[in-house]
């Protein structure tokens, strides 16, 4: 119980995040890019030679042959005449007519009578022609044609629809078609000529990007067809709207023996393809008598711009734009080849409290620190979401991942970042606390072998404060690899350093600690201190299992500092780069501290005679390039001697003894 009002605040956090990603507007965004990606892949359903529709285009070519547009309306009327002989199963027109065509004569004459008050008249003119919208009217009738409506929003204006002979498609109940406040016509004449009628404005996505189509919308009651729809309505009278089943199922709009399902709004999701994909012919070519035989037979044509500058543009999910009348030509094909997509009304509040109940789920985990499992939850409802998401799509269902994935991801990053942060500044503190109890007990390991030694505590602080200025100057003044001699390496150095002559622990006191110079054996008694150590390291090292860089630079700088650059060191005679480093910085840092020092066998020497010392064994005892060095840093190694001083070390006599190196 004590956990409970953490586990509410968790509670609460979850909630109130989850409520402002989906305030802020980012989801639906997310989820359309699952959408783009996830249908990336969707190769069209048909080619140009299998395709039931048939695009006839205004293009750059058609217009530099027939001029600018708007075009005379008895070149359309010819066009579409020529359409009509080869019996096309329906026709459609993305072209809007909203005013008489002033090109036709009769407008001609009226104009002038109108502006000039001139009564113009057109001689030997052929009354038949004297009015192009007739003309196409006639032409409308003759044939399966559907002309466009524009859906609007807006009020009832003048120019609304009047007595529209509506197509009966009956609305099923409990559904949610959005409603149109006024229609758009063509003029009357043109209007009540053509076989049928569908709207053509289609919504694009809040990024602008077009991915779902309205097949119906609803005007006074009545469904109204969007532009395909009225087309495949010439192929089939009978087409109509089925009831839903239940609460879960979709709308159904039945067409032939094709089942098209749709959410509730009435919507489908319209994949768009490339225009190469399609069947197209310029209206010039149709004009000059070059249009393949039977190109039009049993086809669904549409008649639209595709001219820059002339077209409504449409941008598709793989950031292509293209003309208006390919969207709706990619709609029928989708519909005549089967290739129905809709997305699930209820999928996008289901994905989302999906979402707030894993989130709380992972959360708790992490809360918990059990971060495997959090990991295990996290990675296998990712991986479930995105399967059901690609099942669902093929089976034409699509049930918005982005709203599950967005909120999710976000909360387990949020989370597993603050936790991640957390325990890192804890594994942090565990460390140093660790690296702390690691050096106080090598210290006191040191300690136990210094206390029967004739140096001091002092003496362990001080050479590895010496060893840190030294690796620490040759690594800034690149003497050697970087690598080698790095800020790991160093760190390692001045921990490993207290080691050095921690073999002594295994020699006699009254060699130890004799206070006059020992003789041969005990000098060789003495010597064995190196061969102690690294045996005492190298049993750590074998008790370790495996290779522990701390143990191997304390093994080596115990068992070579006395090894001198000429080669007449011990234990092995080693000379020049043989030696390792470690061992040749602490030569110089135990000799300079030895000699600074009081010992029961000798008194402190001063720091300037020490170092005349030092420097005088350069390319002997020292490695030259460590005693370079150790020049620039002299006055280093005093502060670091005097900063670390205990009461023996306060009072340096003036004494000098010039064979001290050779006793240590």
């Amino acid at each position: 119980m004590q956990n409970f009002p953490k586990y509410i605040a968790l509670f609460l956090i979850v909630l109130g995040i989850h409520f402002l990603i989906y305030i802020s507007g980012i989801i639906p965004f997310s989820d359309y890019r699952c959408f783009d990606l996830m249908t990336s892949h969707i190769s069209a359903p048909f080619t140009p030679d299998s395709g039931s529709t048939v695009v006839v285009e205004i293009d750059e070519e058609s217009l530099q042959q027939l001029g600018q547009w708007p075009w005379p309306r008895l070149i359309l009327a010819k066009t579409l005449q020529e359409i009509l002989i080869q019996q096309p199963a329906a026709v459609g027109l993305d072209i809007f007519f909203p005013e008489p065509d002033r090109t036709s004569p009769s407008q001609i004459i009226s104009f002038y009578k109108q502006l000039l008050g001139l009564d113009v008249q057109l001689h030997g003119f052929p009354v038949e022609l004297t009015d192009h919208d007739r003309i196409l009217a006639e032409v409308l009738r003759s044939g399966p044609t559907v002309l466009p409506l524009f859906a609007s929003q807006d009020t009832a204006t003048p120019k609304e629809c009047q007595n529209l002979r509506t197509q009966k498609i009956l609305l099923p109940k409990a559904i949610s078609i959005p409603e149109s406040n006024s229609l758009l016509c063509n003029t009357p004449a043109l209007q009540q000529a053509a076989q049928g009628f569908g709207y053509i404005n289609a919504s694009v996505d809040s990024d602008g990007v077009f991915r779902r189509q309205p097949l119906i919308i609803s005007y006074k009651g009545q469904g109204v067809p969007s532009l395909s729809l009225a087309m495949l309505s010439q192929v089939d009278s009978h087409i109509k709207m089925n009831q839903p089943t239940n609460r879960w199922s979709p709308l159904r709009l039945s067409f032939t023996d094709k089942t098209i399902p749709m959410n509730r709004r009435g919507e489908v999701l319209n994949p768009l393809y490339p225009k190469e994909f399609f069947t197209r012919i310029p209206v010039s070519h149709i004009l000059s008598g070059h249009t393949p035989d039977n190109l039009f037979t049993g086809k669904m044509v549409l008649i639209g711009a595709s001219a820059a500058g002339l077209y409504d543009q449409y941008i598709t999910s793989a950031g292509a734009i293209i003309p208006g009348v390919f969207v709706h030509a990619a709609l029928l094909e989708n519909i005549i080849n089967g290739r129905g997509l809709y997305q699930l009304d209820y999928s996008k509040n289901i994905a989302f409290l999906l979402s707030f109940l894993l989130s709380l789920t992972v959360v708790y985990f992490v809360f918990e620190r059990k971060y495997l499992t959090s990991w295990v939850v996290f990675l296998g409802a990712t991986l479930i979401s995105i399967l059901a998401a690609w099942f669902a799509l093929s089976r034409g269902v699509y049930i918005s991942p982005g709203f599950f994935l967005t909120p999710f991801l976000f909360m387990f990053s949020i989370f597993s970042l603050f936790f991640a942060i957390l325990h890192y500044i804890e594994r942090k503190r565990f460390l140093e606390d660790l690296g702390e109890a690691h050096s106080a007990t090598i210290d006191s390991m040191t300690m136990v072998a210094e206390s029967r030694d004739v140096e001091t505590g002092v003496h362990i602080i001080r050479t590895k404060e010496y060893i840190k200025i030294l690796a620490t100057y040759l690594q800034k003044h690149n003497h050697f690899n970087e690598k080698k001699l790095g800020p790991h390496f160093i760190e390692l150095l001045f921990r490993a350093a207290p080691l050095h002559d921690i073999g002594k622990v295994g020699i006699p006191d009254a060699i130890l600690k004799k206070p006059a110079r020992l003789n041969a054996h005990e000098v060789t008694i003495m010597q064995s201190h190196v061969e102690i150590g690294r045996t005492i390291i190298e049993n750590a090292i074998n008790n370790y299992n495996k290779t522990n860089e701390f143990l191997t630079i304390a093994s080596n700088m115990t068992y070579s500092h006395h090894e001198k650059w000429d080669g007449s060191g011990y234990p092995l005679g080693l000379c020049g780069t043989d030696i390792p480093l470690e061992g040749r910085m602490m030569a110089l840092a135990d000799v300079y501290d030895a000699l600074i020092s009081r010992r029961c066998y000798k008194e402190p020497i001063f720091f300037d005679d020490a170092e005349k010392m030092i420097i005088a064994e350069r390319g002997k005892h020292f490695d030259p390039m460590i005693i370079d060095a150790f020049i620039d840093l002299k006055n280093e190694f005093r502060h670091i001697a005097e900063r670390y001083v205990e009461n023996d070390d306060l009072s340096i006599p003036n004494c000098k003894n010039s064979t001290i190196i050779d006793n240590i």
